[in-house]
């Protein structure tokens, strides 16, 4: 059996704010970059489209002047020389742009422009289009047929091929500037949207997280005033032996009727330092106040050693030996020794409740994986596995599982 009081979870408004901020930041980030994406790929895509249609429109050019410039080429002897009205490419076109004209044999017969182009692919027995792209642009080899006479019965006969290549650096200039435009946009959309979206939260949880710090004010104010006429009733309880004494029954006792009646108000007073306890720590974690200001150095063996001696005498009421095993002498930690100890102080009551006769409750101490490890351990019935996920939730109490050990940490 075991019972807790520390909750699994928070809902503190503040964090259900965060929560919120950051889910709504995230999801104006992917749409945001969902609709970046999809701008910058239908730009990029049309891009391409116009470069390819600019090369088709350059081969096109060239494959009108491949049957002049091979008639050329065969009349002067293997001359590369153009006539100045032959010039195709001049200026800024030569140095984006190159131009390649090969006879039916597949010999470069003449050539323009200074860009790059990827290596010529072998003439085919059934010549095609074929389009290269390579980290210097767009390139298009394309055979070129000659057209029979008019009225002739001679089918178009290959003349030749012309290969194309046109730079794509301005266009990947100009994607280059969409890209770096559309990121500072989304993240300026996304700052904007975690401010204003950051203020709407503030404003629209105001008032739930007034109502919540007005409930943990009142949970502690309830429990700090009640604990006052728990303490009276106790007081008068205490004092009902002397009272009956003076009325001429000394030795009655206070009775059965009364023991239980101090018994209850025992637990009551417990349960309410717990509420008072709790009440406090959320009350803390709302208002965003850091625990390490409370915090200081101690010495944790010393702690619980005097737990023990303070909870002896109930053991051994029960017949329970109490025993501290460490193997240093000294332990050093830095924490709020008052809440360490009304956590060991719950969980070492709960093993002497449910330690049977003769048993012994041991607390070890020890390091493990760099941390600090200390097991309260019992031979009491233990929590049964289907709930020991439950063991931290509020005012739980669980059903024993005969047989198994009960440890806590």
């Amino acid at each position: 059996m075991a019972t807790a009081s520390t909750p699994a979870t928070s809902t503190d408004p503040l964090r259900l704010k965060r929560w919120l901020g950051l889910q709504g930041g995230g999801f104006a980030l992917l749409l945001l970059a969902s609709f970046a994406s999809a701008v910058y790929w239908g730009i990029a895509v049309e891009r391409q489209q116009h470069l390819r249609e600019e090369v088709r429109r350059l081969a096109a050019t060239a494959a009108s002047q491949l049957p002049l410039i091979v008639h050329e080429f065969h009349e002067e002897g293997n001359s590369h020389k153009f006539r100045p009205d032959q010039v195709v490419l001049a200026g800024e076109d030569a140095i984006r742009q190159k131009l390649r004209w090969y006879d039916r044999a597949g010999r470069l017969v003449q050539e323009q422009g200074n860009l790059e182009l990827p290596p010529t692919p072998p003439p085919g027995p059934r010549p095609g289009l074929i389009w290269r792209t390579w980290s210097g642009g767009l390139a298009l080899w394309q055979p070129v047929f000659t057209r029979p006479l008019h009225g002739s019965s001679q089918a178009s006969q290959l003349g030749g091929y012309v290969q194309v290549g046109l730079s794509d650096r301005a266009v990947e200039a100009e994607l280059a500037r969409l890209r770096r435009g559309l990121l500072l946009g989304t993240i300026t959309a996304v700052l904007v949207a975690l401010v204003v979206g950051r203020s709407m939260l503030r404003s629209s949880l105001a008032p739930l997280q007034r109502q919540v710090h007005s409930l943990q004010r009142f949970t502690a104010d309830a429990s700090h005033e009640l604990r006052h006429p728990l303490t009276l009733i106790r007081t008068l309880l205490a004092s009902a032996p002397t009272a009956a004494e003076s009325a001429g029954t000394a030795g009655a006792g206070p009775g059965p009727l009364l023991a239980r009646l101090d018994l209850l108000a025992a637990r009551m007073a417990n349960l309410l330092d717990d509420l008072l306890l709790l009440a406090r720590h959320e009350q803390s974690l709302g208002e965003g106040a850091s625990q390490r200001g409370q915090w200081r150095r101690f010495d944790l063996l010393e702690l619980l050693d005097d737990l023990l001696e303070l909870y002896g005498t109930r053991a051994a009421e029960r017949g329970v030996r109490l025993q501290l095993e460490s193997p240093q002498p000294e332990l050093d930690v830095w924490g709020e020794p008052e809440r360490l100890q009304r956590l060991f102080t719950n969980v070492l009551v709960n093993a002497i409740r449910h330690s049977p006769s003769g048993a012994t409750v041991t607390v070890r101490t020890g390091r493990q994986a760099g941390r600090l490890r200390v097991e309260i351990i019992d031979s009491g019935e233990g929590i049964a596995a289907a709930d020991r996920e439950r063991v931290f939730e509020r005012f739980w109490r669980g059903a024993p599982a005969s047989g198994a050990a009960d440890r806590g940490e």
